[in-house]
């Protein structure tokens, strides 16, 4: 009797030792599905948290009438999302504070025609562009010593801190004043504080149609293509993140969504090149 209770027990504790070890195992895996990767961490937590500044139009801008966050890059952000079956959470900020966001995790993602250049690819992870565009010299109509960018040294211009803009600016030998929106831009050389600005020759077209001026002129036009794409953090961390991202794009541009969606703040398609 006492050695059928011995075998008894062995075989208890035997089991229990398995079934715990089995249970370990299973913990294990549902944390690492839990922590997974960036995108498993997204679809988590059923939100994707974009950064943008809402105050470059017609990209990320307020409407007027309802204070609504809208533009190209929150729709194209949002429909994003859809695709990857969370919900968008959009975070306003500065723009060099947005791509800092990117890199730090603050934020999963940024749309805020964020341009790939060679220094970018650097720091971040870009996926496949889904519009395209020019840089442009905006100047007074009356400004008749800027006609190219190599006419911008020696000279003032104004933009975002930390972007493209900027850097082209410094590139061109210009002396660079750092402010938060399209429309202070456009304002200090309207008044004389600087001489030009550079910027997208969507957005400039955008304000010159809006605000119905012809004070101002674009003055040269880069002969470089502008490719618009998402960055994310370097890493394999985000490998599956990029490539659903370039799934979603290529799906909205196949079935015209990206077309209508820059239709409707272009009066063009800048999503094909």
């Amino acid at each position: 009797m006492k050695k059928n209770l011995s075998i008894i027990l062995a075989t208890v504790l035997a089991a229990t030792t398995l079934a715990g070890c089995g249970a370990a195992g299973n913990s294990a895996s549902s944390a690492g599905d839990a922590n997974g990767d960036h995108l498993a961490r997204i679809k988590a937590a059923g939100k994707i948290t974009i950064a943008t500044e809402g105050v470059w139009a017609p990209f990320t801008y307020h409407d007027e009438t309802t204070d609504e966050l809208v533009g190209f890059d929150v729709e194209v952000a949002a429909a994003i999302a859809e695709k990857l079956g969370v919900e968008p959470d959009f975070k306003e900020v500065a723009f060099d504070g947005g791509l800092t966001g990117v890199t730090t995790g603050t934020f999963d993602m940024m749309a805020n025609g964020v341009d790939v250049t060679d220094d970018r690819k650097d720091t971040y992870d870009f996926t496949h562009p889904y519009a395209y565009d020019h840089a442009v010299v905006v100047t007074l109509a009356s400004n008749d010593t800027i006609s190219s960018f190599d006419d911008l040294a020696g000279k003032t211009t104004a933009n975002s801190a930390g972007s493209t803009y900027e850097a082209m600016g410094k590139e061109h030998g210009a002396t660079v004043s750092n402010v938060d929106t399209l429309g202070e831009t456009m304002t200090l050389v309207l008044n004389g504080t600087v001489d030009a600005t550079i910027n997208a020759n969507t957005s400039a077209q955008d304000y010159f149609k809006t605000t119905g001026t012809t004070e101002l002129k674009v003055a040269a036009v880069d002969g470089e293509e502008t490719m618009y794409a998402i960055p994310l953090a370097k890493g394999s961390d985000n490998d599956s993140l990029r490539e659903a991202i370039n799934q979603a794009i290529s799906e909205l541009r196949s079935d015209g969504t990206l077309k209508k969606i820059s239709e409707k703040y272009f009066g063009a398609d800048i999503t094909e090149n």
